[in-house]
């Protein structure tokens, strides 16, 4: 059926705009309490999830305008009622294709911006992934993201401008101008204008238009899916975990960093140790300490902290170590650990898809990290402590990680925690160096099932 078949909009073109519209309309006011929201610590969590959302809905906008666009060049619109002066037959061609102009210039512009990863609030990197509803992660456009930090600054505060200045544009200007103007065809006039886009209003003369079960049917599955869309929605934004302080496994004080932070954080990992009356380490004997085979499925190095008030914890899926330990033979026993930084995921998709860039583990830059233990002390009960450096992404961190094990014939077990300083590992540091958001210690856990090699 044609657009100007019985003088009416046909389905499609109804379902698009009341979709488009409901997007817009809802994402502006998305955008206007997710501002606020992500300054207050109760909210964050929210915020932040509002938008990954606000994202994805605006990137729906753009596809669904595009497609409406390329339907309204298809399909002529019913044509305008003759009582209309000229005039205002120009002012509503006008509005038209301004509203056609920033239905794609208004998502395109926040793509834009969000593709350069510089926040132009704090004028500062935010290098966030835009995940479209979780799914998949969309691309950069222009490449934004390697170009120079001038460059993204720039782009950042001109693209939010826009951005914003069309926002206003749209709830300001143009959405009171059309539906002033629908309702005065509708109350005045008394035309069909306005029943030609709302599905079942009969128009203000009282005549009813012609009937069309299919095209009826068509209208009521598409307006459905549009409704039950937009309660999904607002059910994802609800239901996000609001921030709160966190209390479980609460990182311990962390063990790494130069100078003044090293003294700080370490010597109280080492006094705890101490505290729980460290004996002598044992002299070396004869031959060197026995070599350990890692179960895999048993093991697992996991890492925890704080985000938005919320906490996380995931695990690093590769990983692989070289143990040769002896209890009797602490002098010569060594531990070296390699994991793989790109297998770390915690099960949050944007934590996952974050993670791998630059600011945080720079995969591309260091596919990997080592910890290499070159002293043990063993305490009390079968307490122990390993002193060593981790490395990651180019820099040396000292690390004291205090662990218990057991040794059953020859199967060993091990369970330990130690912290790192995200200032320390460079990690996150550009977009938030003071902590807003992501916790400064992020913990570390340790537990490994071994067996000694024959």
């Amino acid at each position: 059926m044609s657009e100007t078949s019985a003088s009416r909009y046909s389905a499609v073109a109804i379902v698009l705009h009341w979709a488009i519209a409901t997007a817009i309309i809802g994402n502006i006011l998305i955008g206007w309490w997710m501002g606020d929201a992500l300054k207050e610590p109760a909210s964050q969590a929210q915020a932040i999830a509002a938008f990954q959302l606000h994202k994805s809905i605006g990137l729906s906008v753009l596809l669904l305008s595009l497609v409406r666009l390329g339907w309204r060049l298809g399909h002529p619109v019913p044509p305008l009622p003759a009582h209309m002066p000229a005039w205002e037959r120009i002012a509503a061609s006008g509005v038209h294709w301004i509203f056609y102009g920033l239905m794609i210039g208004l998502p395109l512009s926040g793509w834009l911006y969000v593709s350069t990863g510089w926040s132009a609030p704090t004028d500062r990197p935010l290098e966030v992934p835009t995940l479209y509803f979780g799914l998949f992660q969309v691309p950069h456009l222009f490449g934004l993201e390697h170009a120079a930090e001038a460059t993204r600054r720039a782009v950042s505060h001109a693209a939010l401008l826009t951005h914003e200045n069309f926002a206003r544009a749209v709830i300001y200007v143009l959405l009171p101008l059309h539906v002033l103007g629908a309702l005065k065809h509708h109350f005045k006039d008394r035309d069909d204008v306005l029943t030609r886009m709302i599905p079942g209003l009969k128009a203000a003369s009282g005549e009813a238009g012609p009937r069309d079960p299919k095209r009826a049917l068509a209208i009521g599955v598409g307006l459905g899916a549009v409704v039950v869309a937009a309660i999904a929605i607002v059910a994802a934004l609800v239901s996000t975990p609001a921030s709160a302080p966190a209390v479980a496994q609460a990182p311990e004080p962390p063990a790494a960093a130069q100078g003044a932070v090293e003294e700080k954080v370490a010597a109280p990992v080492e006094a705890e140790a101490a505290a729980a009356a460290p004996a002598p380490s044992v002299p070396a004997q004869a031959g060197p300490p026995a070599a350990w085979a890692v179960n895999s499925a048993q093991s697992e190095i996991a890492f925890t902290g704080v985000h938005a008030g919320v906490n996380f914890r995931g695990r690093f899926a590769r990983w692989r170590a070289d143990i040769r330990f002896d209890p009797d033979n602490l002098a010569q026993s060594s531990a070296a650990v390699t994991v793989e930084t790109g297998s770390a995921a915690d099960g949050v998709p944007l934590h996952d898809q974050s993670m791998p860039t630059r600011e945080w583990f720079d995969v591309a830059n260091h596919p990997t990290a080592t910890f290499r233990a070159t002293r043990f002390r063993r305490g009390a009960g079968g307490a122990y402590t390993a002193t060593g450096t981790l490395t990651l992404k180019g820099k040396d961190i000292p690390i004291t990680l205090p662990f218990t094990l057991t040794i059953a014939g020859n199967t060993a077990t091990m369970s330990g925690r130690a912290s790192i300083d995200r200032a320390a590992a460079d990690l996150g540091m550009a977009s938030d160096p003071d902590a807003e958001y992501v916790s400064q210690a992020i913990g570390v856990e340790v537990r490994v099932v071994a067996t000694r090699a024959p």
